[in-house]
Protein backbone atom coordinates (compact mmCIF):
# COMPACT_ATOMS: atom_id res chain seq x y z
CA UNK A 1 0.00 0.00 0.00
CA UNK A 2 1.70 3.13 -1.29
CA UNK A 3 1.53 6.34 0.78
CA UNK A 4 1.98 9.24 -1.64
CA UNK A 5 2.56 11.89 1.03
CA UNK A 6 3.27 11.66 4.74
CA UNK A 7 4.83 13.82 7.43
CA UNK A 8 5.43 10.74 9.57
CA UNK A 9 9.19 10.45 9.54
CA UNK A 10 9.18 6.90 10.86
CA UNK A 11 6.83 5.65 8.12
CA UNK A 12 9.48 4.97 5.51
CA UNK A 13 10.65 1.70 7.03
CA UNK A 14 8.03 -0.06 4.88
CA UNK A 15 9.64 1.28 1.72
CA UNK A 16 6.27 2.46 0.41
CA UNK A 17 5.94 6.07 1.56
CA UNK A 18 7.16 9.39 0.22
CA UNK A 19 8.09 11.30 3.37
CA UNK A 20 7.85 15.08 3.24
CA UNK A 21 11.12 16.42 4.64
CA UNK A 22 12.58 19.72 5.74
CA UNK A 23 15.81 21.10 4.33
CA UNK A 24 17.69 20.41 7.58
CA UNK A 25 16.60 16.75 7.87
CA UNK A 26 19.10 13.95 7.34
CA UNK A 27 17.94 13.03 3.85
CA UNK A 28 20.15 9.96 3.67
CA UNK A 29 18.02 8.33 6.39
CA UNK A 30 14.96 8.02 4.14
CA UNK A 31 14.28 5.60 1.32
CA UNK A 32 11.84 7.90 -0.49
CA UNK A 33 11.27 11.58 0.18
CA UNK A 34 10.11 14.89 -1.18
CA UNK A 35 11.60 18.25 -0.29
CA UNK A 36 10.48 21.81 -0.89
CA UNK A 37 9.34 25.09 0.66
CA UNK A 38 5.77 24.83 1.93
CA UNK A 39 3.63 27.90 1.14
CA UNK A 40 3.05 28.44 4.87
CA UNK A 41 6.80 28.97 5.23
CA UNK A 42 7.05 31.59 2.50
CA UNK A 43 7.76 35.13 3.69
CA UNK A 44 9.87 38.12 2.69
CA UNK A 45 13.01 35.99 3.01
CA UNK A 46 11.78 33.37 0.55
CA UNK A 47 14.69 33.97 -1.82
CA UNK A 48 17.22 33.00 0.83
CA UNK A 49 15.23 29.86 1.66
CA UNK A 50 15.02 29.02 -2.02
CA UNK A 51 18.79 29.33 -2.48
CA UNK A 52 19.33 26.86 0.37
CA UNK A 53 16.82 24.47 -1.19
CA UNK A 54 18.49 24.81 -4.57
CA UNK A 55 21.88 23.88 -3.10
CA UNK A 56 20.37 20.83 -1.40
CA UNK A 57 18.65 19.72 -4.61
CA UNK A 58 21.79 20.32 -6.70
CA UNK A 59 23.73 18.06 -4.34
CA UNK A 60 21.03 15.37 -4.49
CA UNK A 61 21.18 15.43 -8.28
CA UNK A 62 24.99 15.23 -8.30
CA UNK A 63 24.84 12.28 -5.91
CA UNK A 64 22.11 10.65 -8.01
CA UNK A 65 20.19 10.13 -4.77
CA UNK A 66 17.70 7.36 -5.44
CA UNK A 67 15.37 8.37 -2.64
CA UNK A 68 14.73 11.83 -4.06
CA UNK A 69 11.20 11.33 -5.41
CA UNK A 70 9.71 14.80 -5.84
CA UNK A 71 9.80 18.51 -5.10
CA UNK A 72 7.10 19.13 -2.50
CA UNK A 73 5.08 19.95 -0.87
CA UNK A 74 4.91 23.29 -2.65
CA UNK A 75 2.09 25.51 -3.86
CA UNK A 76 -0.13 28.45 -2.97
CA UNK A 77 -2.51 28.92 -0.03
CA UNK A 78 -4.84 31.91 0.00
CA UNK A 79 -5.93 31.24 3.59
CA UNK A 80 -2.63 30.78 5.37
CA UNK A 81 1.00 31.72 4.86
CA UNK A 82 2.78 34.73 3.48
CA UNK A 83 1.74 37.27 0.89
CA UNK A 84 0.20 35.52 -2.11
CA UNK A 85 2.57 37.33 -4.44
CA UNK A 86 5.61 35.95 -2.59
CA UNK A 87 4.04 32.48 -2.52
CA UNK A 88 3.56 32.62 -6.28
CA UNK A 89 7.15 33.73 -6.94
CA UNK A 90 8.51 30.98 -4.68
CA UNK A 91 6.20 28.37 -6.20
CA UNK A 92 7.26 29.17 -9.74
CA UNK A 93 10.97 29.07 -8.85
CA UNK A 94 10.45 25.64 -7.32
CA UNK A 95 8.60 24.49 -10.44
CA UNK A 96 11.61 25.58 -12.49
CA UNK A 97 13.88 23.72 -10.08
CA UNK A 98 11.80 20.55 -10.42
CA UNK A 99 11.82 20.98 -14.18
CA UNK A 100 15.61 21.32 -14.23
CA UNK A 101 16.04 17.98 -12.47
CA UNK A 102 13.07 16.25 -14.15
CA UNK A 103 11.16 15.61 -10.93
CA UNK A 104 7.42 15.44 -10.24
CA UNK A 105 5.85 17.94 -7.85
CA UNK A 106 3.52 17.35 -4.90
CA UNK A 107 1.25 20.34 -4.50
CA UNK A 108 -0.47 22.06 -1.59
CA UNK A 109 -3.32 24.22 -2.89
CA UNK A 110 -5.97 26.03 -0.86
CA UNK A 111 -8.45 28.22 -2.72
CA UNK A 112 -5.78 28.98 -5.29
CA UNK A 113 -6.32 26.50 -8.09
CA UNK A 114 -6.55 29.34 -10.62
CA UNK A 115 -3.16 30.69 -9.55
CA UNK A 116 -1.52 27.26 -9.41
CA UNK A 117 -2.76 26.31 -12.86
CA UNK A 118 -1.61 29.66 -14.24
CA UNK A 119 1.86 29.11 -12.79
CA UNK A 120 2.08 25.58 -14.18
CA UNK A 121 1.22 26.98 -17.60
CA UNK A 122 3.59 29.92 -17.29
CA UNK A 123 6.54 27.69 -16.37
CA UNK A 124 5.47 25.13 -18.99
CA UNK A 125 5.85 22.36 -16.45
CA UNK A 126 5.64 19.00 -18.21
CA UNK A 127 6.44 16.52 -15.42
CA UNK A 128 3.84 14.77 -13.20
CA UNK A 129 1.81 17.05 -10.95
CA UNK A 130 -0.03 15.66 -7.89
CA UNK A 131 -2.49 17.73 -5.87
CA UNK A 132 -2.22 16.23 -2.40
CA UNK A 133 -5.01 16.10 0.18
CA UNK A 134 -7.63 16.67 -2.50
CA UNK A 135 -11.16 17.20 -1.15
CA UNK A 136 -12.71 19.12 -4.03
CA UNK A 137 -15.84 18.35 -5.99
CA UNK A 138 -15.92 16.14 -9.10
CA UNK A 139 -16.11 19.16 -11.40
CA UNK A 140 -12.78 20.46 -10.11
CA UNK A 141 -11.29 16.97 -10.12
CA UNK A 142 -12.26 16.56 -13.78
CA UNK A 143 -10.81 19.98 -14.67
CA UNK A 144 -7.46 19.16 -13.05
CA UNK A 145 -7.22 15.69 -14.56
CA UNK A 146 -8.07 17.08 -17.99
CA UNK A 147 -4.86 19.11 -17.65
CA UNK A 148 -2.90 15.94 -16.90
CA UNK A 149 -2.77 16.26 -13.10
CA UNK A 150 -3.03 13.49 -10.52
CA UNK A 151 -5.04 13.67 -7.28
CA UNK A 152 -4.11 12.25 -3.89
CA UNK A 153 -6.78 11.55 -1.26
CA UNK A 154 -6.36 11.24 2.50
CA UNK A 155 -8.44 10.89 5.63
CA UNK A 156 -11.32 12.98 4.25
CA UNK A 157 -12.40 13.07 0.63
CA UNK A 158 -15.28 13.58 -1.76
CA UNK A 159 -16.34 10.07 -2.76
CA UNK A 160 -17.42 11.05 -6.26
CA UNK A 161 -14.09 12.76 -6.90
CA UNK A 162 -12.21 9.71 -5.64
CA UNK A 163 -14.26 7.39 -7.88
CA UNK A 164 -13.65 9.62 -10.88
CA UNK A 165 -9.89 9.81 -10.23
CA UNK A 166 -9.67 6.05 -9.80
CA UNK A 167 -11.57 5.49 -13.03
CA UNK A 168 -9.13 7.79 -14.83
CA UNK A 169 -6.15 6.02 -13.19
CA UNK A 170 -5.04 9.27 -11.58
CA UNK A 171 -5.72 8.48 -7.92
CA UNK A 172 -3.18 8.23 -5.09
CA UNK A 173 -3.79 7.75 -1.37
CA UNK A 174 -1.91 9.36 1.52
CA UNK A 175 -1.77 9.85 5.28
CA UNK A 176 -0.38 13.43 5.28
CA UNK A 177 -0.17 14.58 8.93
CA UNK A 178 -3.23 12.61 10.13
CA UNK A 179 -1.35 10.05 12.20
CA UNK A 180 -3.38 7.33 10.46
CA UNK A 181 -1.96 4.14 9.03
CA UNK A 182 -2.07 4.03 5.24
CA UNK A 183 -4.00 0.75 5.53
CA UNK A 184 -6.88 2.67 7.11
CA UNK A 185 -6.94 5.13 4.19
CA UNK A 186 -6.99 2.22 1.74
CA UNK A 187 -9.85 0.69 3.76
CA UNK A 188 -11.90 3.89 3.43
CA UNK A 189 -11.13 4.19 -0.26
CA UNK A 190 -12.01 0.55 -0.81
CA UNK A 191 -15.43 1.08 0.75
CA UNK A 192 -16.05 4.09 -1.49
CA UNK A 193 -14.94 2.15 -4.57
CA UNK A 194 -16.74 -1.07 -3.53
CA UNK A 195 -13.56 -3.11 -3.93
CA UNK A 196 -11.10 -4.77 -1.59
CA UNK A 197 -8.37 -2.40 -0.33
CA UNK A 198 -5.78 -4.91 -1.50
CA UNK A 199 -7.15 -4.66 -5.05
CA UNK A 200 -6.62 -0.89 -5.28
CA UNK A 201 -4.01 0.00 -7.89
CA UNK A 202 -2.36 3.41 -8.04
CA UNK A 203 -0.30 4.92 -10.91
CA UNK A 204 3.28 3.73 -11.10
CA UNK A 205 4.97 7.07 -11.70
CA UNK A 206 6.80 6.87 -8.34
CA UNK A 207 7.09 3.11 -7.94
CA UNK A 208 7.72 1.63 -11.39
Amino acid sequence: MFDLHTHNKIADWRNNAIVNLDIDDNLASFLHFSIGIHPWDVDESWKEKYEVLKCVVDNLVKQDAGGFAAIGEIGIDRLKGGVTEFQTYCFEEQLRLAKSCAKPVILHCTRAFDLVLASLKSVQFEYPVVFHGFRGKPQLAAQLMAKGCYLSFGQRFNEESLKLAYKEKRMFLETDDSGMDIADVYESAGRALSISPTDIVVPGIFTS
